[in-house]
């Protein structure tokens, strides 16, 4: 929960993304202001940018696909890089990874069509990274049933206008957020929307973390 103040507060327009650094123990809450709008999450350990958000790490320590509070995002190296410490939804994702030109050209047949990791990309530039360095994500109130004959799909999120999660950095960590820009299926119910993003303030022994 923020309880020590805001370093920021501010709303990502529809299809933005931002890049933040978090000293261990700040938060980032993500509220989702009007409802069924998806937030792609991914983070980096500092200062070792290269472990990064795994999810196949993240499934296998928490032991499910549905994370919430309680749960903890790893990297590779199993790290442990952000808590869940806030969620009034309760349905996100950590399968589906991130929407892109590639893919949508594939399923949709459409050129050029921006999306997530392209977003990515452009916030994680001013650390040196690239798209090479891009993780799979964790899908803020995506949902991705998987059903018991193992089935999956996009169906519209069950996330409702002032729906949250709040992050907590276990670690020192590089986060970005991108509101989703994906309208080409049930991701974002058809329509893309704002979110909040509110990063707490760190303490005067945490200090600031700057791009290099």
């Amino acid at each position: 929960m923020i309880t020590s103040g805001l370093a920021e507060d501010f709303v990502l327009a529809p299809a933005r993304c931002v890049a933040r650094t978090l000293r261990r123990g700040q938060t980032l809450r993500i509220t989702d202001l009007e409802g069924q709008q998806v937030a792609d999450v991914i983070a980096f350990a500092l200062p070792d940018l290269s472990d990064r958000l795994w999810p196949s790490t993240t499934i296998r320590l928490n032991g499910t696909v549905y994370l919430t509070t309680g749960h903890t995002l790893y990297s590779e190296l199993s790290r442990p890089l952000l808590s869940i410490v806030e969620d009034t939804c309760g349905r996100h994702d950590i399968l589906a990874g991130s929407c892109n030109a590639e893919i949508d050209k594939i399923r949709y047949g459409v050129d050029d069509h921006r999306g997530c990791v392209e977003n990515f990309v452009e916030a994680i530039a001013p650390w040196g990274l690239g798209r090479p360095d891009v993780p799979m994500s964790f899908n803020a109130f995506m949902n991705c049933p998987v059903e018991p004959d193992g089935s999956w799909s996009i169906v519209e999120p069950a996330s409702r206008a002032g729906d949250y999660i709040t992050l907590r950095a276990v670690t020192d960590v590089l986060v970005a957020v991108s509101n989703c820009p994906q309208d080409l299926n049930p991701c974002n119910a058809g329509e893309l929307k704002p979110l909040r993003i509110a990063v707490s303030a760190a303490s005067q022994s945490q200090g600031e973390e700057k791009p290099t």
